[in-house]
């Protein structure tokens, strides 16, 4: 299944879904307060969906979508080895950006919508076990 973006050009409907579900994130986080510096930022390990300031931590997010949920979570389909690069290009990202010392976190949000309609959204603040990011940093 495809849709046709604003440009006329063909993109896979979970790319969509994935980006309506990274826009519904962005919403929650703008209104709990957090302010949005970057979305989908890209380096040689990864990508990170979302870069936000919350007070004077940074939040490295990664977000989930589905369309459903019957028997797995968003959350699910997030391996080790993506974690492992999210954590990776996190640390390219505070050697670029970050005040030295910084304190940091990651958290993950899990959107479950339709094509037009939010059904759920759940924020984990700070999900990430600190011997990953031990091992990683």
């Amino acid at each position: 299944m495809t849709v046709v973006s604003v440009f006329g050009k063909r993109r896979a409907a979970h790319l969509a879904l994935g980006e309506a579900g990274e826009k519904d994130a962005v919403r929650l986080l703008q209104e709990h307060g957090l302010e949005i510096l970057a979305r989908d930022w890209r380096c040689r390990h990864g990508e990170l969906d979302i870069v936000a300031r919350d007070g004077d931590c940074l939040v490295f997010v990664e977000v989930k979508t589905r369309r459903q949920v019957d028997r797995y979570r968003p959350s699910d389909n997030l391996s080790p080895r993506q974690l492992r690069r999210n954590v990776r290009a996190a640390r390219e990202y505070l050697a670029e950006y970050g005040p030295s010392g910084c304190r940091f976190r990651f958290d993950l949000i899990e959107v479950v919508r339709t094509k037009r309609e939010l059904l759920e959204v759940r924020r984990h603040i700070d999900f990430v076990d600190a011997d990953l990011i031990q091992d990683t940093f």
